[in-house]
């Protein structure tokens, strides 16, 4: 792994490809938290098969290049331009591929007549090592969240890992929200929903922490004994510390049985 947080100049998104508060120290720092994190504490190895849900500029899978030398990544994103600029960034990685999936998302992608709750991922059963989400679920409603945490769980492989992010609704958090110290105003729209935007809930969506939780177990998914990291946008007063803005849950598909 790259300790100097070095990254091909070739990976860094041009500026209409670059996200919200883009720098290219961050864009690298970011990316190399990450992967020091897939590393030390989930024990990605080099030769490791590796799914990104919403992989956009490539800002994880630029660190991974220098790690998953014997291994496979495989990005899929629902914005058409960002896969089309990552297959042609990315050429000098043959082990590296982006595909585009059309799905519906009103923030993002209003066309697509294909909806989340429904949809099947293209990729084969027990196929990856690792599979991670970050700021995917958090534009995304309660039944396509369960959706896709079921085909995550069909894509693992036996003790695969999921690393997912969230906006988590707890009575801390609502305790934090009513005090004002959070860094989003999340209000219940419905059932486990929250949002801090009526009008297009999936700019930003919380979920409750309990429901979360439920679709783990319903879909055999075992979060790790301190599995759960609380995020910045909590309480960024008080954890300074906190690497990541938002909340992530960290579950393995359990170990194949023998017959």
């Amino acid at each position: 792994m790259n300790a100097n947080l070095q990254v091909d100049r070739e990976l860094l998104p041009p500026e209409q490809f670059q996200i919200m508060n883009y720098s290219e120290q961050n864009f690298v720092r970011i990316g190399h938290q990450h992967l020091k994190f897939f590393v030390d504490r989930l024990g990605l190895r080099p030769d490791g098969d590796v799914l990104e849900i919403g992989s956009g500029n490539g800002r994880i899978a630029s660190a991974l290049t220098t790690h998953l030398t014997e291994g496979t990544y495989t990005g899929v994103e629902i914005m058409k331009s960002f896969v089309k600029w990552c297959t042609r960034a990315y050429r000098g990685y043959p082990n590296f591929r982006f595909e585009h999936i059309d799905v519906f998302n009103r923030q993002y992608n209003k066309q697509s007549l294909q909806q989340p709750r429904n949809y099947t991922f293209p990729f084969q059963d027990n196929r990856f090592d690792l599979i991670y989400l970050t700021s995917v679920f958090t534009h995304m409603l309660p039944d396509d969240t369960d959706n896709y945490l079921k085909e995550i769980a069909r894509m693992l492989k036996p003790s695969g890992i999921s690393f997912i992010t969230y906006f988590l609704i707890n009575r801390e958090t609502l305790d934090l929200i009513e005090a004002r110290k959070t860094t989003r105003n999340f209000q219940r729209l419905e059932g486990p929903l929250y949002t801090d935007n009526f009008r297009v809930p999936e700019s930003a969506i919380a979920l409750d922490e309990a429901f979360v939780r439920s679709l783990y177990e319903k879909h055999d998914l075992v979060i790790d004994k301190n599995g759960v990291f609380y995020g910045k946008w909590r309480n960024p007063v008080q954890q300074k510390t906190v690497g990541h803005n938002q909340d992530r849950i960290v579950a393995r598909k359990p170990a194949a049985r023998e017959s």
